[in-house]
């Protein structure tokens, strides 16, 4: 799969962030989330950064009857590191790398961009999901974190 290059022109607040934990794979989650909710999650390219070796999975609805996108992604990704080392042990360690680092515990999250949502409703049909352990929605205060979420 292709690289999605992560933009940083434009911060943008308008938008809904749930966290979701989870340990079923992000491909299960999406085809509950897109039963519970009648949508069409579908995996695009998968985001990476340029200074780091890690790609997060990433699946995108866009509806233009509410003017609004839905993006579920995964929170962690494992980055290689070749080490040299004497034995055969830890020749190929890796690290985790995360979008959000101030939610290390949650696995995925899912973003709502623009749209009149009424979050609580959401937040409670996404925790019939068999899949979804426990979610809920989150404020990101930090800059930085807020470039990350930028997808298009």
């Amino acid at each position: 799969m292709g690289k999605l290059k992560l933009n940083h022109f434009a911060l943008d607040d308008n938008f809904h962030l749930i966290a979701i934990h989870s340990s079923s794979e992000i491909f299960k989650i999406a085809f509950e989330i897109n039963k519970r909710l009648k949508v069409s999650l579908k995996r695009i390219e998968d985001i990476s950064y340029k200074n780091k070796k890690a790609y997060h999975s990433i699946y995108k609805y866009e509806s233009i009857k509410y003017d609004s996108k839905i993006f579920l992604f995964s929170n962690k990704s494992a980055m290689e590191e070749n080490q040299i080392s004497q034995g055969l042990l830890f020749q190929g360690l890796s690290q985790l790398s995360f979008i959000l680092s101030e939610f290390p515990k949650s696995e995925y999250f899912l973003k709502i961009e623009q749209g009149e949502f009424d979050i609580p409703r959401l937040i409670n049909n996404l925790k019939m999901c068999s899949a979804i352990l426990s979610c809920y929605k989150v404020e990101i205060k930090n800059k930085k974190s807020k470039y990350n979420l930028i997808f298009e």
